[in-house]
C-alpha cells in the first residue's frame, strides 16, 4: 500500500478536524508550554524553583513540563 502525503495547514489541530477556533486556541496552549519549557530549562530551574515563580504548585509545573 502506497502512503499518502498530505502538507499540513501550518495547525496540526486544524490538520487533526478540530474547529478553527478550537485548534487556534489549542495551538497557542501547545506554543505557550514549548516557549515555558524552553526558559525552565535555560535557567536551570528546578520544578519547585519555577513553580514559586510562576505561582503554581510542583506538580502543575510537572504537568506543563510533560505537555499536560
Amino acid at each position: 500500500m502506497k502512503e499518502k502525503i498530505t502538507q499540513s495547514s501550518g495547525n496540526v489541530f486544524t490538520d487533526l478536524g478540530f474547529p478553527p477556533e478550537e485548534a487556534a486556541i489549542l495551538a497557542m496552549r501547545a506554543d505557550l508550554m514549548a516557549q515555558l519549557r524552553l526558559v525552565v530549562e535555560k535557567r536551570n530551574w528546578t520544578q519547585v524553583e519555577a513553580a514559586k515563580v510562576l505561582g503554581v504548585s510542583q506538580s502543575r509545573v510537572s504537568d506543563l513540563m510533560r505537555g499536560k
